[in-house]
């Protein structure tokens, strides 16, 4: 609400101010490998940080699976590649992290039920600054 003194008349002026709100962290293009019951898949995704501060996300959880974790690859001394995981994954300023094949990734240990080409599985990113992310995965392959 706004006073304003026009030819000596008090007005009372409302107005609305429409911000969009944008998303801090945007999750897309989220999918995984088909997999049988109680084995293990990959999942993969982009996710994007649209703020000017850093985030990190600290947790990864689905009913899908029993456990599940942050994963990065790493070359081992003898040259082979392994996995390992990581506690915590940054999301840089206005960057894009990409969760891919052979890189960083999220495994899900233990299907409850067997995943098919088609499916779907619900995932939730634990971010430090916003809380739980729900992402869609698409199961293929």
């Amino acid at each position: 609400m706004k006073l304003t003194l026009i030819g000596g008349t008090l007005f009372v002026v409302f107005t609305t101010i429409c911000a969009s709100q944008t998303v801090a962290i945007e999750v897309r293009d989220g999918w995984m490998y088909s997999a049988d019951s109680g084995m293990v898949t990959g999942a993969f995704m982009t996710i994007e940080s649209h703020s000017t501060v850093p985030d990190t996300i600290v947790a990864v959880r689905t009913e899908c699976a029993e456990h599940t974790e942050i994963h990065t690859t790493v070359r081992n001394s003898d040259g082979t590649m392994g996995m390992r995981p990581i506690a915590e994954l940054i999301i840089p300023p206005k960057k894009a992290v990409v969760l891919k094949p052979r890189s960083l990734h999220v495994m899900l240990y233990h299907l409850r039920r067997s995943l098919r080409s088609g499916d779907r599985c619900i995932v939730y990113l634990t971010s430090k600054r916003h809380g739980d992310l729900r992402v869609e995965l698409r199961v293929r392959r």
